[in-house]
């Protein structure tokens, strides 16, 4: 009989680093009196149509299998709503599947398109994630540098430069988690350019599209001869607070999601049926139901980045959407983790180092408004008290 042991392990799965958010969970043991600017968990209640619907369905008794890559009726919304909304063209018999939330859909395209030695351009600091799945399916991630200094707008000099004949594709999302910056109308529409004149497919993480602050959100799967090439995910985690229901979708090429159907069968069979009942009434919700949620992340967010921006030797980008910002701390040390280590054990504030989202990350942190307001409110103030005697 074999003994199990590290040789039995498949190397790609065992190369996938792991967060080190050990160290942070370690230091918060214990703690009740701690300000959690960590988390990504917005502290609201789903919309009550989305509760509703919910309701209704585990009355009705009924738990069934569901078409393997989701509703047909909620495919269709889902195309409506990327047509009307997005002006994505998707159709939802052979453009769509309805997934276990945009994490699971990441790995379904990704496993699906990527083979052992193609390489993929993730610019960072970036969802951590994007990284992993690129290792967990043989290829090579290849990190291009943010810059704070360039407010973490792409620079494509830096880019091309990243470009090999083994290049496969280009992901990342927007608006960026853990950045909290919103690419422009034009640098979306150059990234396509360059996209197309490297022959690379893009992957674009869109969950926080409806937590774009400042003008309307763009889809680079919208621009001229990028439907082919482009998947395009999103999700109701974020907008509708339904992130513990794992339910989204992807959207791309139909001669491709051919081929990503048959893994996402193998990894999930179908979505939760209740989840994808919360979906449809999702979709159905209203701006009274949502535009409260928008405004009062977008206020608290204002907040934060406001009273950062004015911590000194603190330099932070101006955030345009989801619920973050990302100052830079390191002026006061320079490893991220250390840093954030002794803010909990210090000051009573959780934050996550920005080397949680790749090595580019050092020196920064990443702060979120996702807890209550009194909770941000009174991490804001302690993390200011700590910075202040810090100064002197």
């Amino acid at each position: 009989m074999h003994q199990a042991n590290a040789s039995m392990i498949n190397p790609d799965v065992a190369a996938i680093p792991m967060s080190k958010r050990e160290a942070i969970w370690k230091a918060m043991e214990g703690r009740n009196d701690l300000a959690n600017l960590a988390s990504g968990n917005p502290d609201m209640v789903m919309p009550e149509p989305v509760r509703k619907a919910m309701r209704k369905q585990v009355d009705e008794g009924y738990a069934r299998y569901t078409d393997y890559y989701g509703f047909k009726e909620l495919r269709e919304g889902i195309s409506g709503m990327l047509a009307q909304d997005w002006s994505l063209q998707a159709n939802s018999e052979d453009a769509i599947i309805v997934t276990c939330g945009v994490q699971q859909g990441l790995y379904v395209v990704m496993r699906s398109i990527f083979k052992p030695g193609d390489e993929v351009i993730i610019p960072s600091p970036h969802y951590g994630t994007y990284y992993q799945n690129t290792l967990a399916c043989g290829a090579k991630p290849v990190l291009v540098p943010l810059a704070e200094s360039g407010n973490f707008v792409p620079d494509f000099e830096r880019l091309a430069a990243a470009v090999s004949a083994k290049s496969r594709a280009i992901v990342f999302c927007n608006p960026n988690n853990p950045l909290g910056v919103v690419w422009s109308h034009q640098t979306l529409k150059s990234l396509a350019e360059f996209a197309q004149a490297h022959d690379l497919l893009v992957l674009v993480d869109e969950i926080y599209r409806d937590y774009t602050f400042n003008g309307e959100p763009l889809s680079i799967g919208s621009l001229p001869g990028m439907a082919q090439r482009t998947f395009t995910f999103g999700g109701f985690s974020k907008s509708h607070l339904m992130m513990g229901l794992r339910i989204g979708f992807v959207a791309g090429p139909p001669a491709l999601m051919h081929t990503v159907k048959k893994l996402h069968y193998c990894v999930a069979l179908c979505p939760s049926v209740i989840s994808q009942a919360a979906a449809q009434a999702a979709l159905a919700c209203t701006d009274a139901d949502l535009a409260p949620i928008r405004n009062h992340f977008a206020a608290k967010l204002d907040h934060l980045y406001r009273r950062i921006k004015a911590l000194p030797s603190v330099s932070c980008v101006a955030p345009g959407g989801s619920f973050y910002v990302f100052p830079n701390f390191s002026r006061y040390d320079s490893d991220a983790m250390t840093f954030a280590i002794r803010l909990i054990e210090e000051a009573g504030v959780v934050t996550l180092p920005g080397t949680e989202f790749g090595k580019l990350g050092q020196g920064h942190l990443r702060l979120s408004v996702c807890a209550t307001e009194a909770e941000v409110s009174e991490g804001i103030q302690r993390l200011e008290t700590f910075i202040h005697k810090l100064h002197g």
